[in-house]
């Protein structure tokens, strides 16, 4: 796979959350009240309400209906404030939700009409893994402002002192580089690392990079029955490829669990390259303001189609709001050009829409993530944060000899499969499975 062989999301819903370190303040929301009178009520976890207010004035002056955006700050407690408002007809008629979410939750929501959005004009506006996971059976059930991608963050000074003139953009590429920057004493203690790669506590999203090589080598995830096939020769190939780059027999080797967490890792230079989603660009920035590093699409398999994993937080409306019309009206508006670059604009985030993508495509921070989007994908999944955790004990299995890169996969495919929901017949009232403990 590229000789053996890439993906926010976030991330797992995360750890689709860890999809990110999440930081919280209080697990009260505190609410920004745009009018007066009973508002249609917005819950978000990552927006500020200063991103929002020219949105909601401009909807309060054309409608005469005043909106309220509440920012949860505790992720860990967002669930379940959410599913216990909802329960006691209290709770929000817009929340945020993970992409994955409509697979299984859609019976909390409320889909958008046709005369407000249908699926061709979403598939118009919006990049493909938008069509993808946010519709079901001809309706739309949430929209996005932003589209996050995986991709590779690397050290200039670290490649240009090795000679090497440009990130890689195959795997077979990334090796070479790996091959070129890592130094092991000879106690065989890494004292330079090419990349943080192949462990998974202390990397960031590993699980995330791991469904990225599964879906690059090939292997389909998203089958018409709802079930995984790890265990077939691609898989084995995918695992294996990620898993040798903590493996001490293997030339890839450059990274085991006694490194530093990728992310700190690569702040503080001890690590060339990291796979990650664009939220850690201020992270990074912000731990070695003096760091060298930029951004590359993330390594794909060479004559291969181009493939990027996605993680992202569209909005939905509530099946129990009073005025499911207005809101989704107010979300349509949030949403189209105006509304939706203006929040790209204020968080620095990738966009969503494909007009987006065009404003952004030559942006030296965001270029990268906005262009990725395009050939984004992800997959249909139930229980994200107990498919972390599954692939995270994978990888560990494999990395401490627990088990064998077969029998791991058997493990995990068996166990992801027990969770995976019915394709025909979506849970719609089932609890949200798992606490956020995700990528954004």
């Amino acid at each position: 796979m590229a000789s053996s062989l890439r993906l926010k999301i976030s991330a797992s819903l995360f750890t689709v959350i860890s999809l990110f370190t999440l930081t919280g303040v209080s697990c009260s929301p505190t609410p920004v009240n745009i009018g007066k009178g009973n508002p249609l009520v917005i819950w978000g976890l990552w927006e500020e309400s200063t991103a929002l207010e020219p949105i909601i004035t401009a909807f309060q002056e054309e409608t005469g209906v005043d909106v309220e955006y509440r920012k949860i700050a505790s992720v860990a407690d967002y669930e379940n404030q959410l599913l216990a408002a909802i329960a006691e007809d209290r709770g929000p008629d817009i929340f945020v939700i993970h992409h994955t979410w409509v697979e299984t939750k859609r019976g909390l929501m409320s889909p958008a009409s046709p005369d407000i959005i249908d699926e061709r004009a979403l598939r118009e506006e919006f990049v493909d893994v938008v069509a993808d996971d946010l519709i079901r059976d001809g309706h739309v059930y949430a929209l996005p402002t932003s589209v996050d991608t995986l991709a590779l963050y690397y050290n200039k000074d670290l490649l240009s002192t090795a000679g090497i003139a440009r990130p890689p953009r195959t795997w077979d590429e990334f090796l070479a580089v790996v091959e070129r920057i890592t130094r092991i004493n000879r106690l065989g203690v890494i004292e330079q690392s090419a990349a943080a790669l192949g462990t998974a506590t202390n990397i960031s999203r590993a699980t995330d990079i791991i469904q990225l090589l599964f879906i690059q080598s090939g292997l389909s995830l998203n089958n018409d029955d709802n079930k995984v096939r790890l265990s077939e020769e691609l898989g084995v190939k995918a695992l294996t490829f990620y898993t040798d780059f903590a493996n001490k027999s293997k030339k890839a080797y450059t990274w085991n669990i006694q490194q530093d967490y990728s992310i700190d890792a690569f702040s503080q230079g001890k690590t060339a390259m990291m796979i990650n989603y664009s939220y850690h660009i201020p992270t990074v920035r912000a731990k070695n303001p003096r760091l060298r590093f930029d951004i590359a699409p993330v390594p794909q398999i060479a004559d291969s189609k181009v493939q990027n994993f996605a993680s992202y937080w569209p909005y939905a409306v509530s099946n129990k709001s009073k005025s499911p019309e207005l809101a989704w009206q107010f979300l349509r508006q949030m949403t189209n050009t105006e509304g939706a670059m203006s929040i790209i604009r204020h968080h620095q985030i990738p966009p969503a829409r494909r007009d987006g993508v065009a404003s952004l495509s030559r942006d030296p921070s965001l270029g990268v993530f906005a262009e990725q989007a395009l050939t984004a994908v992800t997959w249909p999944r139930g229980d994200i944060v107990a498919i972390d955790a599954i692939m995270n004990t994978m990888i560990d299995n494999v990395i401490t000899g627990a088990a064998t890169i077969n029998a791991s996969l058997v493990r995990a495919q068996e166990q992801i499969n027990l969770i995976q929901p019915d394709p025909v017949q979506p849970a719609a009232e089932e609890p949200i499975s798992g606490g956020l403990q995700q990528s954004r």
